[in-house]
């Protein structure tokens, strides 16, 4: 989502083929510098999971998507990919990252302890995580066959017909806030700065104009006079947008259909954004728990929000 932030730690430039045997270069370094070391560029999540190119990528048979490959810090560093086609790579990445970080982290006097119940309870949350992963990308196939909703079928049963100008098409996601939200409406960099408060306004008054000639749409409201994207911003977050960079546009169609049929999500609007694929724009889940398993499980089926 377009507000959305995420944590990340400086990047380490300097690459260490075997840190393990040069501890004096990574004590000073924190087990998070030490796994982008060893594992390149770590979108982080949390302090202690993000994820990451998979050390084995050139092994997989399947198409590629940004999250398949996601790295775990917390007591025992573990490297986990959707593809089972990496494995060895994976098993010996992960040999490596136990390695560096038990020898050269200053986070770690490399003594051994039990888990503790707080160990062991953040273990099993984290076990069953990877299980919700692995469970999606096994089911993608038999979802992609069960919920077939080509390009063109999305067309005609659409309940509006697209006809005229398609800048004019924002009016129609314009609708779907309340009169009063503050939505932001602009180019990519139309954040930050005082001049662009103007591109906050309630959704009435950008209703007011004949046509809204920016490209892009946040799916969440802002405080009165924001001048800035950012999360201490967000008044209310109104919808959960869906994309694919993996998924064709007669593909991902099934996914927006599994989620309004199945798992019951209300789809309010699927934007062409002229790319190659689509954004279904559903209500956000009422439940905090429904958007945390939906992080887990929309990468997995080549998809995101």
């Amino acid at each position: 989502m377009e507000a959305a932030g995420h944590i990340r730690n400086t990047k380490i430039n300097q690459i260490t083929d075997n840190p393990a045997s040069s501890p004096a270069t990574t004590a000073s370094l924190s087990a998070t510098e030490i796994a982008e070391n060893q594992l390149g560029h770590i979108d982080w999540v949390s302090p202690t999971e993000g994820y990451c190119e998979c050390p084995g990528k050139e092994r997989h048979t399947n198409q590629d998507g940004k999250r398949d490959c996601i790295v775990y810090l917390d007591r025992i560093p573990t490297l986990h990919c959707l593809h089972a086609s990496c494995a060895p790579a994976i098993e010996e990445a992960n040999k490596k990252l136990r390695a560096a970080i038990l020898n050269g982290s200053k986070d770690n006097d490399g003594k051994s302890r039990r888990l503790t119940a707080e160990d062991k309870a953040k273990r099993k949350k984290r076990d069953r995580k990877e299980r919700i992963r692995q469970r999606a990308a096994k089911s993608l196939p038999q979802l992609l066959a069960n919920h077939q909703w080509p390009y063109d079928q999305i067309i005609a049963d659409s309940p509006v017909q697209l006809a005229g100008d398609e800048k004019d098409h924002c009016h129609l996601l314009l609708q779907k806030f309340k009169s009063d939200d503050v939505v932001w409406i602009g180019n990519t960099y139309d954040s930050g700065k005082a001049e662009h408060g103007k591109h906050f306004r309630p959704a009435a008054d950008w209703l007011k104009e004949s046509s809204v000639t920016y490209p892009l749409i946040c799916p969440a409201t802002f405080k009165n006079n924001s001048t800035a994207r950012s999360n201490e911003n967000i008044l209310a977050r109104r919808f959960l947008v869906v994309e694919s960079d993996t998924l064709p546009k007669d593909q991902v169609g099934a996914v927006f259909k599994w989620l309004r049929d199945r798992v019951g999500l209300d789809l309010i609007a699927i934007v062409d954004t002229a790319g190659k694929s689509l954004h279904g724009w559903f209500r956000y889940p009422a439940h905090e728990y429904q958007v945390d398993e939906l992080k887990l499980i929309l990468p997995a089926l080549g998809s995101d929000n």
